[in-house]
């Protein structure tokens, strides 16, 4: 069977962070009595801070920051909105695997499924709406040393710009998938982004990056970066050769053509897909040319 607990890696890395930012500490609650939860997005019982995990509405569990009342509503959104950037991602992966393990004993026990309801099966949506159920395979033998911590996707749909470039991030198992536009507020240098850990930083529509954010990214990639560090995805809905007569600088567009990827001829399948970005950005790849 399955390991169908919470990945541990991103919960201590996630506790390490709330330490060390805002000095407190963290609880994960799966499978909760839903009774239990308020309707509001946050809330507090007694001292503590709740935040609900949720994926397109659904419960998945709630997060726990012990002896929260002496943080004022702005750190409280900086702690939420941190939780929900590693645990959503997470604890829906935590899902699907506990999803397949459920699968796997009936099968052994030769139970037909016409009347068994799987845990968690109603209301959570499809992979599909965020990935697709095959990615269930993802797990099996992963490369995960990328050529390069610069990729850049090349597609006509932002939307599966998006679903490519979360694929990747599954494939090297990085702890967190954020866009850029949500944090570069913090982000003042290099090193700013290096300090990050090993996540993924999604640049998209990169052709509207103003000057600073394309210093700042060449910045980040004019040193080699290891594994522990922020891999950047860019993406968009021009061609290179139209980045090339937009704002952008000619240096950025540069590294973008070095690791460019062309979404639209990607193939179809996820499983199809998955080996495509191996052979194209793995050093490690197993897949043969």
């Amino acid at each position: 069977m399955q390991n169908s607990t919470l990945d541990s890696s991103f919960v201590n890395r996630l506790k390490q962070i709330l330490a060390s930012r805002y000095g407190k500490g963290l609880q994960v609650r799966q499978l909760m009595d839903l009774a239990e939860l308020s309707a509001e997005d946050v809330f507090t019982r007694g001292r503590d801070l709740h935040i609900p995990i949720r994926v397109n509405g659904s419960i998945l569990g709630t997060a726990v920051v012990p002896s929260a009342d002496d943080l004022n509503a702005e750190k409280r959104q900086g702690v939420a909105q941190l939780v929900r950037m590693v645990l959503e991602p997470a604890m829906y992966k935590w899902y699907l695997d506990q999803k397949e393990s459920n699968l796997l004993e009936l099968s052994k026990a030769n139970l037909t499924l016409d009347n068994v309801a799987l845990f968690g099966e109603d209301p959570l949506p499809s992979i599909d709406e965020i990935l697709s159920d095959t990615e269930l395979d993802l797990n099996e033998g992963l490369a995960t040393e990328l050529i390069s911590q610069l990729i850049h996707l090349e597609g006509r749909s932002e939307n599966t710009n998006k679903k490519v470039a979360l694929q990747l991030h599954e494939i090297t198992g990085r702890w967190a998938f954020v866009p850029f536009n949500d944090i570069k507020g913090q982000l003042h240098s290099a090193q700013d982004i290096a300090k990050m850990g090993a996540m993924t930083i999604f640049v998209e529509n990169v052709e509207k990056l103003n000057a600073a954010e394309q210093e700042l990214l060449m910045d980040y990639i004019a040193e080699e970066r290891s594994s522990e560090e922020p891999l950047l995805i860019t993406s968009s809905a021009v061609t290179l050769d139209e980045l090339t007569r937009s704002d952008l600088a000619s240096d950025l567009v540069d590294e973008l053509s070095v690791n460019c990827f062309e979404v639209d001829r990607a193939p179809l399948t996820t499983q199809g897909l998955k080996e495509v970005l191996e052979l194209f950005f793995m050093k490690d790849s197993t897949i043969d040319a």
